[in-house]
């Protein structure tokens, strides 16, 4: 969409003429229709009035009119004399009361419980370990989202495992739980009410475990649940485990909006859960980076003293140019020069050409003239043989000239 930036020290001639925005001249309005509920189009209907989200309280505005068409009634009824109409239309009329509060009540849980998976949640997001946020999720079903009892189970070979449960105060009991579930470990078959969610990629409600067929009968047995409510953990489309919550402290049976809850609240403990395993997986590959950076350095370090290591350890079999120094050192010393002795010193030493050159102060050309006679005159195949020579006849006094 093209931006107009106006300028208002600019002249007005300067100006381009801009004609306001009208209403219904403009494709978005064609492509938009506007869609109206049931529930809106009979409310039009019945109080001619226009769209109830314009209006303060809509459903004081029915209530009203209900009373109105009410006092119709109950005046005609005292005219003819009907009690037993009276009654039933007093009865109508509280009923209508009643189910107006309990849609109210509904409607003020729903949202208080958005709120609690809210703040369980966002506990949740600030942990980046694995092992913690596991443990994590079900105490903040049961703290933030005001249920009594939660376990958390993952999908592992076809079977359920429990992961971890938060009982309150009872942590005895919850980690009895998950002892106890994880020796039966229930595989997933198709009566069961999990696999049935795996399918269904959906939230499950059970209000009488005792009798129902579909759920694993030992683990109730032994958690004692009457009602609960079940929400399938899939962050990536895949299920890889389920969230189970009760109110057997409080005696509370489970509705459909707890199970709602825990289904909202599975949803977002997912992503977080994917996020802590993706930043847990980041710091395992930057020390495994770190720790082949540093391998890669000993192995250079390693390559740049390899000569130096050769030298400290004498060969098992002795070359030509060593089996000859040892017999008669005093011919080999009078072959070489003083300055081929600096520089086999050097050698021996571990100094490239370039540092012996700098060192006595000549051309590496010059130090690589000597080296090779040094290798000529001592026989030897390498600048190690030669260094193993020299080491042999350090203890010679070097008071001989070239």
């Amino acid at each position: 969409m093209a931006v107009v930036h106006g300028d208002s020290d600019s002249p007005a001639l300067d100006s381009p003429t801009i004609d306001a925005l009208v209403d219904g001249d403009h494709p978005g309005w064609a492509s938009r229709p506007a869609q109206d509920s049931d529930a809106v189009r009979r409310y039009r209907e019945t109080l001619g009035c226009g769209d109830p989200a314009a209006d303060d309280d809509p459903i004081s505005m029915v209530a009203e009119a209900v009373d109105a068409k009410a006092t119709v009634v109950r005046n005609a009824l005292e005219s003819a004399g009907d009690e037993d109409a009276l009654n039933a239309l007093d009865a109508v009329l509280d009923l209508a009361s009643l189910e107006r509060e309990l849609i109210e009540d509904g409607a003020r849980r729903r949202t208080f419980a958005l709120l609690q998976v809210q703040e369980g949640l966002s506990k949740l997001r600030v942990v980046d370990d694995v092992a913690t946020i596991v443990d994590r999720a079900p105490r903040e079903l049961v703290e933030s989202c005001g249920f009594d009892r939660a376990v958390l189970f993952r999908v592992h070979e076809g079977r359920m495992v429990m992961e971890s449960a938060y009982f309150g105060d009872d942590s005895d009991g919850a980690e009895k739980m998950v002892a106890f579930a994880q020796s039966v470990a229930p595989p997933l078959n198709h009566m069961l009410l999990e696999t049935e969610m795996i399918r269904r990629h959906a939230p499950a409600i059970v209000r009488d475990a005792r009798n129902d067929p579909r759920v694993n009968r030992p683990i109730i047995d032994f958690s004692m649940t009457h009602s609960y409510v079940a929400a399938p953990v899939m962050p990536t489309g895949k299920v890889i485990g389920f969230l189970h919550a009760d109110r057997l402290y409080s005696g509370r049976q489970v509705d459909e909006i707890d199970r709602d809850t825990v289904w909202a609240f599975a949803e977002g403990f997912g992503y977080a859960f994917e996020r802590t395993v993706l930043l847990e997986r980041m710091r395992r590959q930057h020390a495994e980076v770190r720790s082949a950076l540093k391998s890669a350095d000993d192995a250079a370090r390693a390559l740049q003293d390899a000569d130096l290591d050769l030298r400290k350890v004498e060969p098992v079999e002795r070359g030509p140019a060593a089996r000859s120094l040892a017999e008669v050192q005093t011919r080999v010393l009078a072959m070489l020069t003083r300055r081929e002795v600096e520089v086999l010193r050097l050698m021996a030493a571990g100094r490239t050409n370039q540092q012996i050159a700098d060192e006595l102060v000549i051309s590496a050309g010059t130090v690589k003239s000597h080296v090779k006679r040094v290798l000529r005159k001592l026989h030897a195949t390498n600048r190690a043989e030669a260094a193993s020579a020299y080491v042999r006849l350090a203890s010679v006094p070097d008071g001989w000239s070239g």
